[in-house]
């Protein structure tokens, strides 16, 4: 073979070659998609923050979505006399961004009270803003965690006695896990109120919170719930002159009506407890007896 019949050979094999790889390189399969990495805000399957009673879940609104929500609070008992509470909470919640929401509110309350035939009777109103962010999810950590700070004020009327100022910091974390996914849920939820009631100089009070429930989804959009939550008061913003101290128990209920309106309720008793130097196995000065929460929600 001549030198130009090889050269003539050799340039062929290489139009054939790229002409083949081209060939492949165009009948190859795109690749497949990237899987989307689960953020904390952002799981599979969400579950109601109000399914769990006075106990909270962690999931929070999403990015521009907003819902209103009305909750009635009420107390009753106390070891001598009678008392009862009644409170109104009207609360706008918006997706401020990713995993942060923030929910404004108003509140109202008329307490009611009588101890050896004198009456105690006060209303009170004021407004606070809760704000949410979640720091964990459950698709990526196997567990929900969302840190809470929710400062408040109250202008309180006494009848026969001067109008005082109460404000409230409110620092907390709720958590919660799927046990039984579309079934069985946990939720743990730890908090410090610090208070400080007017007018000048401010006495300064506390209270810790721990509590945990479980809901079980009976039906499609219907919750039942079990909680246990203890509470200490103290004298203190921190955890000094403990004044008392009460576990309660409960049952909650939460019903998904219609996609974006659903109803919750919850009922708490005062198990055992006891208040400093006082006689008896509660503690009926610095907590009430029965405790209910009723709650009506709308999302847009």
């Amino acid at each position: 073979m001549s030198l130009k019949h090889f050269a003539v050979a050799v340039l062929l094999s290489s139009v054939g070659t790229a002409s083949l790889a081209a060939d492949l390189t165009a009948r190859k399969p795109p690749p497949p998609p990237a899987t989307p990495v689960a953020s904390a805000c952002s799981e599979s399957e969400g579950i109601p923050t109000d399914a769990f009673g006075f106990t909270t879940g962690s999931d929070v609104a999403d990015p521009g979505s907003f819902g209103p929500s009305l909750t009635y609070g009420g107390a009753y008992g106390t070891r001598l006399g009678s008392a009862s509470g009644h409170g109104l909470q009207l609360q706008g919640s918006y997706g401020l961004a990713p995993c942060l929401e923030v929910g404004p509110y108003l509140l109202g309350g008329l307490s009611r009270s009588s101890f050896a035939g004198i009456s105690a009777d006060a209303n009170s109103f004021g407004a606070g803003i809760e704000t949410k962010y979640k720091l964990l999810g459950r698709d990526r950590h196997g567990i929900g965690l969302t840190a809470v700070i929710d400062p408040s004020f109250n202008r309180n009327d006494p009848d026969g006695a001067g109008r005082f100022t109460t404000y409230n910091t409110g620092l907390r974390l709720f958590a919660d896990r799927t046990l039984i996914p579309g079934k069985l849920y946990a939720a743990l939820n730890v908090s410090q109120d610090m208070t400080w009631t007017g007018p000048d100089p401010y006495a300064r009070s506390s209270t810790f919170t721990v509590g945990g429930s479980l809901a079980w989804q009976v039906l499609d959009g219907v919750y039942l719930s079990g909680e246990v939550r203890h509470q200490r008061a103290y004298d203190t913003l921190g955890f000094s002159k403990e004044a008392g101290y009460a576990t309660f128990a409960g049952p909650g209920v939460f019903w998904q009506a219609t996609k974006q309106f659903a109803i919750s309720a919850a009922y708490n008793v005062q198990v055992a407890g006891k208040a400093k130097n006082e006689p008896g196995n509660l503690d009926l000065t610095n907590f009430s007896q029965h405790l209910v929460k009723v709650k009506a929600a709308y999302s847009f």
